[in-house]
């Protein structure tokens, strides 16, 4: 059994999109394959985005982002999904 974390970086929480119906789609398919998965829903972190150096290096992350770390350490997989936005990635991916 392996353990995955599916990082769903839709930056719209709503669903309905391709991206969310994959990410649904491999969940479903993990569990079928008796695989244990565990969502990170960017779209749905409440965080204050970080304005300085100060921040970065001297503050302790929000409980959110300790929680996505911590399901990130977890896994044995990552998968990460995200729309293509100008050929990268959503900014608050």
């Amino acid at each position: 059994m392996t353990r995955i974390a599916i990082i769903q970086g839709h930056p719209t929480s709503k669903g309905g999109h391709f991206c969310h119906a994959l990410a649904e789609a491999y969940a479903e398919g993990a569990f079928t394959g008796g695989h244990q998965a565990r969502f990170i829903p960017v779209a749905e972190l409440d965080f204050p985005l970080l304005r300085s150096k100060a921040e970065w290096e001297g503050a302790s992350p929000p409980a959110v982002i300790a929680e996505a770390q911590r399901t990130i350490a977890w896994a044995e997989h990552l998968v990460i999904i995200y729309p293509l936005w100008l050929g990268g990635m959503p900014a608050l991916l």
